[in-house]
């Protein structure tokens, strides 16, 4: 009868797997939380980045536009008006009341689509031609039609080049309405008055100068030494190439405008349509220091009467700074402590200060 042997190998047979202890899956948890809170700075840093360079090339592309329209037309886009210089009443008669700067008072849009934005006349000149189309000429009566020259309608047309992703997808506010805006104002150098319309503060000189309205010849960008890019459009003369006496590349024709967080669509810079808002801070910026959209003044909306503010200075919501689009087709980046006589001067085109670029 044969012996059949086993041979012990010392180790017994294991019934089961052994898992994770508590504590260990609480140290990976950990770890992994670690390693998330490090990455989490570097990717939202990243889109930052993208950010900013669509914002950059949508200025570019504004800038572009702009300079083809002077090309085509030998002028610089005109700025808005309000009423018209022009302005009859539905029954065809002069309606001095109509007539912006002629009081100064009159608000607060165009009564057709001579006056509109800067925004909307180069519309052509940006592969837009189809919503420059949407306007149409229109009698200036005043008070205003309703949708006169279909301004509603091209209103709704949220032009996506028109807004900072840093801020805001495109978007059209009011429930019912749903006019786009823009994140792009044009430069109209110099402003007589106080930064905000509910701050009285005016800075001492060279900053500031004795408070004039925003619907003024000085403000309106034709003051000679404090002049901007773009300009009021209602005196039948236009900002010619020329006028730019300091230099292309040391003035600004487009920048970023600040606007509050909490103010998209209400804010006095940003509560009007973007084709149709008049000579008004929604479209139009001047020369005051930029400030980052967090330092912004808001109104007060917990008020029961809250009253709207109008910011007049550039900004932005990304983190350290702004872009802005000069008259030699460059956009460059500044940050909000940039020096403020420095940015002055790059906001007035004809005030005879040379900047060395080289430093900025």
């Amino acid at each position: 009868m044969k012996c059949r042997c086993f041979w012990s190998t010392g180790f017994r047979p294991q019934s089961s797997r052994r898992g994770f202890t508590l504590v260990e899956l609480l140290v990976v948890i950990a770890i992994i939380g670690v390693m998330v809170g490090l990455l989490l700075p570097a990717v939202q840093a990243a889109r930052e980045a993208a950010r900013r360079m669509q914002c950059s090339n949508n200025l570019k592309q504004i800038l572009l536009a702009t300079l083809n329209y002077e090309s085509v037309y030998k002028a610089l886009p005109s700025g808005p008006v309000d009423g018209d210089p022009f302005a009859i009443t539905a029954g065809g008669a002069p309606n001095p009341a109509g007539k912006d700067y002629a009081t100064g008072t009159t608000c607060c849009r165009s009564a057709n689509r001579t006056g509109w934005s800067a925004q909307y006349r180069i519309l052509p000149f940006m592969e837009a031609q189809n919503i420059y189309d949407v306007g149409q000429d229109a009698l200036p009566i005043w008070p205003v039609v309703a949708n006169a020259s279909r301004e509603n309608d091209v209103a709704r047309s949220l032009v996506s080049t028109y807004y900072c992703p840093s801020r805001r997808s495109p978007t059209g506010y009011n429930n019912t309405s749903r006019f786009g805006r823009t994140d792009y104002a044009g430069c109209a150098g110099f402003y007589h008055g106080p930064i905000n319309s509910t701050d009285p503060f005016i800075p001492i000189a060279p900053l500031g100068a004795p408070a004039l309205g925003t619907r003024t010849e000085a403000n309106g960008g034709w003051k000679r030494g404090r002049s901007g890019a773009i300009t009021w459009g209602g005196f039948n003369k236009q900002r010619i190439m020329s006028d730019l006496k300091d230099g292309t590349t040391m003035s600004i024709v487009f920048a970023e405008k600040a606007l509050n967080n909490l103010e998209h669509g209400l804010d006095g810079g940003d509560n009007e349509r973007w084709n149709n808002a008049g000579w008004d801070e929604c479209v139009v910026r001047w020369h005051f220091p930029p400030k980052s959209d967090k330092e912004t003044l808001a109104p007060n909306r917990d008020l029961p009467n809250p009253t709207t503010n109008w910011n007049r200075h550039f900004g932005s919501s990304h983190p350290g700074g702004l872009h802005a689009a000069f008259g030699d087709g460059s956009v460059r980046f500044f940050t909000f402590n940039v020096d403020a006589t420095t940015w002055m001067n790059l906001c007035i085109c004809d005030d005879g200060q040379i900047i060395d670029v080289s430093t900025l």
